[in-house]
């Protein structure tokens, strides 16, 4: 049996850094639009497994679709919202 014990990876890290500066949570297509940083959840994923993080909130955006600079529809798009999970 292994005894491996489970550490962060520079991503990670980095995510639960960032993570510490929205204390009311943030969707990963706002820190694509905000910071230029795109996280895949596959690492994000463990951190909730860990208890590190949660993403129990759902966020809503409406979206114009734009074709040739004119408007020609809306939709909406939902995105999880990931805070760190404060221990007291």
């Amino acid at each position: 049996m292994s005894n491996k014990t489970w550490s962060m990876n520079e991503t990670q890290k980095g995510f639960i850094a960032i993570l510490g500066e929205y204390p009311n949570g943030i969707t990963l297509l706002e820190l694509k639009i905000e910071r230029g940083i795109e996280y895949k959840t596959g690492a994000i994923n463990t951190l909730i497994t860990k208890g590190l993080v949660s993403a129990e909130e759902e966020k809503v955006f409406e979206c114009e679709v734009v074709y040739n600079g004119h408007v020609v529809g809306h939709v909406s798009k939902k995105g999880k919202v990931y805070r760190l999970v404060q221990k007291d």
